[in-house]
């Protein structure tokens, strides 16, 4: 018993292998039967028919089909031109190759991955975000379960010799600018910018490198001095030749050697995907999270004559909320009591957008925001009540001025395309449209569909 299940088992398996051969021979005898001479051509016919009937016959003997492939093979061999025989890798290359194009157009004219990799839309999104750890830091296997369900990258300085710790500065920043090769490079392999943040303890320099996107100045203020700006603490100039750059003392505490001052997480920002086909039958509509390139926005705004306060400067892909269409007239209104209460205006007066006279609506980033703006005029409290800052009125949109979208068909509108207006959820930390101005039309990129990673509670469909 145990023998013939295993010739039936062997059975199943050469005609699995019968199969593809024949396959192959059928496409070979369709692709060439019209180039191959009269009797090259009659023998591939007959080899495949006689292997199709093999197949087909339920009895036929191991023996057998093995003789009906090989006559086939040979035929193969010898009229199949460079359809046959080949290699294993020939044939993985043109299956990766056939899976690039159709990735590629996937991508292209359906959707497209996009990753967010700074805050200016928290807490709708979430850019790269730092988790610190003040006593016991993850051991290798918290790290790479960090690191497969939310992207986590991890830091940490251990001290090298004893002393207090300072933020030495360069060039009078917290951080510099350099190029990251093998092995902390894009992937391993792509050299990257990132951002060098220099410590000294004791005396001696340490360094930690970060993504070029992740500004860890505020990370710094909040752990070590419990603020959040940077500028706040007190600087200190080195008696030593060798440190003669500028400091700022993080702490007053002693650290000692192979102590470890700093440990934090980066979390990867939400990576989604972009809905790249809507727009192509739909007209964006304010409340949209959208995605778009920057690579003609500062040229469309200086044709328009549009006041920007800052450039972009560079083609990349921004995420922001539509809160203007062509057409429209936006003006953001600060209540007379902010300016009374207790309210932290260092990062922009909290106003209410108004889109053509209305409070705009049309998502609850717009809501929370309003909200948040009417907490601060009304309690006289410094604190957020939902995460969302309240817009702030600056740039173009300062107090009460009114703005108006270019619309392709305006007198002044010397492009002949639509304008939009954006900004960030987070308005205290988003460069925007009140800076840089309106994005062209042929700029749109898409709207943001769906997280897929990472695994939290914002995984699923974009609000």
């Amino acid at each position: 018993m145990t023998v013939m299940n295993e010739d039936r088992r062997a059975n199943r398996r050469e005609k699995k292998g019968a199969k593809e051969l024949l396959r192959i021979g059928l496409k070979v005898w369709f692709y060439r039967k019209d180039r191959l001479p009269p009797i090259e051509e009659r023998a591939l016919q007959i080899a495949n028919q006689g292997l199709r009937d093999a197949i087909k016959t339920k009895a036929i003997s191991s023996k057998e089909l093995e003789k009906k492939a090989r006559i086939l093979d040979d035929a193969l061999r010898k009229s199949g031109g460079h359809y046959y025989h080949k290699k294993n890798w020939v044939e993985n290359v043109e299956m990766f190759l056939v899976a690039a194009i159709v990735i590629l157009g996937i991508r292209s004219f359906f959707v497209q991955p996009f990753i967010i990799p700074t805050n200016s839309m928290y807490p709708s999104f979430y850019g790269m975000t730092p988790h610190v750890y003040e006593d016991e830091t993850p051991n290798f296997l918290e790290r790479g379960a960090d690191k497969l369900l939310l992207g986590a990258s991890h830091y940490r300085m251990e001290a090298e010799s004893s002393g207090t710790l300072y933020l030495v500065l360069q060039n009078g920043s917290s951080h510099r600018y350099v190029q990251a090769n093998f092995p902390n490079g894009r992937f391993f392999i792509i050299p990257t910018m990132v951002r060098e943040y220099v410590f000294e303890i004791g005396g001696k320099e340490h360094s930690i490198k970060v993504p070029a996107e992740f500004d860890m100045d505020e990370l710094l203020s909040k752990k070590f001095a419990g603020i959040e700006n940077l500028r706040d603490l007190p600087m200190v100039i080195a008696q030593d030749e060798s440190l003669s750059r500028g400091r700022l003392k993080l702490s007053e505490r002693k650290f000692v050697k192979g102590e470890i001052p700093l440990a934090f997480d980066v979390l990867l920002g939400d990576a989604l995907f972009v809905d790249r086909m809507s727009y192509n039958f739909i007209t964006p509509k304010a409340g949209d999270p959208i995605v778009f390139r920057t690579a003609s926005i500062d040229r469309f705004n200086y044709e328009l004559g549009t006041k920007t306060f800052s450039q972009i400067g560079e083609d990349k892909y921004y995420i922001k909320r539509l809160v203007g269409e062509p057409g429209d007239k936006l003006e953001m209104r600060v209540p007379e009591s902010i300016f009374t209460n207790g309210t932290d205006v260092r990062k922009g007066v909290p106003g209410i957008l108004f889109r053509n006279g209305q409070h705009i609506n049309g998502c609850n980033a717009f809501e929370q925001n309003r909200k948040q703006t009417n907490f601060f005029a009304e309690s006289f409290k410094d604190e957020l009540i939902s995460g969302y800052p309240g817009y702030r009125a600056d740039g173009l949109l300062s107090n009460r001025s009114i703005l108006k979208v270019p619309h392709k068909n305006d007198s002044d509108n010397p492009t002949g395309l639509n304008g939009y207006f954006a900004m960030g959820d987070n308005s205290t930390d988003s460069l925007d449209g009140r800076a840089w101005g309106f994005v062209p039309e042929n700029e749109l990129v898409g709207r943001a569909l769906f997280v897929y990673y990472p695994f939290t509670q914002r995984w699923g469909l974009s609000e």
